[in-house]
């Protein structure tokens, strides 16, 4: 599928520089995943990876959380003061989610920051350096936001360096299997269970399926089922109420969504395939080490092996 695949090649690209990138995608797309993937593929992977949801923060604290203040800048401030974000976030990655919900007059101060690399405290006299990479995810049209004089447009071109937009689901239909025997096997595995793997029609279902929550929500879906099914397949009847009043109906799937139903286990072998592979390239055909990448036994990377004839 281009989409992942040119998502994968971008993060390796602005792994390597250290301009400002922009993820944009509706909420649940793994935005965070993608600024995580950036952050340890380059060369502050030792640092620390900072995470801030400015949507989550009350305004008024906002300021204080991302540049730190003084002992007494306000009341209620701890004793001794407290370093902010920024400085948290120094020789590493500073991840701004939602920074669409970000008030003006607090933009304005990014930008600052961004412009001048220093930070200045709450209740502060002083300014700090700080050596800061900074990825921004939101799901707002920053776009329209700049028209409407709801977003600085100097900030949104600051920020807007390297653009990587991730698709929502419903736009991605052949990815669901993959994703599907992805988080089914992480979670069985996770939570001690029998592996389970999905009947043809539940899969078929689950291929129809919008998915309006995204991966957030697939993944919530596939947690249930390895929590509620009994033996190792999922039925379509497994599957929750809200799901199952979906008729695939052949006339409504498109040709290709039939063919994705049909094909599925062999795009999900093909993933699985090339996942090996990959490991045990960079494990320089160290199967152990190969093993402890992928995050399974030997024994069953030897059964896989076989398997796969590799």
């Amino acid at each position: 599928h281009p989409t992942i695949a040119a998502v994968k090649q971008m993060i390796r690209r602005a792994a390597r520089v250290p301009s400002t990138v922009l993820i944009t995608g509706e909420s649940g797309t793994g935005k965070e995943v993608v600024a995580r993937a950036i952050h340890e593929a380059g060369p502050r992977a030792d640092g620390s990876f900072v995470s801030v949801n400015c949507a989550a923060i009350p305004e008024a604290l906002l300021e204080a959380e991302l540049f730190g203040y003084e002992d007494g800048a306000f009341t209620g401030a701890k004793k001794g003061g407290k370093p902010g974000k920024f400085q948290l976030a120094h020789k590493g990655t500073l991840f701004l989610d939602e920074i669409g919900d970000m008030p003006l007059a607090m933009q304005a101060k990014i930008l600052r920051v961004l412009e001048e690399k220093k930070v200045e405290k709450v209740g502060g006299l002083s300014e700090t350096e700080v050596d800061v990479r900074i990825i921004a995810a939101t799901n707002k049209p920053l776009e329209e936001m700049v028209r409407d004089g709801t977003f600085r447009e100097d900030l949104f071109y600051r920020l807007n360096i390297i653009r990587i937009h991730l698709p929502p689901l419903r736009e991605r239909k052949t990815d669901i299997p993959a994703l599907l025997a992805h988080h089914m096997e992480r979670l069985c595995r996770q939570f001690s269970v029998v592996p389970k793997s999905f009947a043809k029609e539940a899969m078929e279902v689950l291929i129809s399926y919008s998915w309006p929550g995204n991966i957030r929500e697939l993944v919530n879906v596939v947690e249930w089922l390895v929590s509620m099914v009994e033996g190792e397949y999922v039925q379509r009847e497994h599957l929750p109420a809200y799901l199952s009043t979906i008729q695939p109906s052949i006339t409504s799937m498109s040709d290709s969504t039939v063919n994705i139903a049909s094909r599925w286990k062999e795009m999900v072998y093909q993933s699985e395939r090339e996942r090996i592979a990959a490991a045990l390239v960079a494990a320089g055909g160290n199967k152990a080490e190969a093993a402890r990448r992928l995050g399974i036994h030997r024994s069953t990377l030897y059964e896989k092996l076989k398997k796969y004839e590799i």
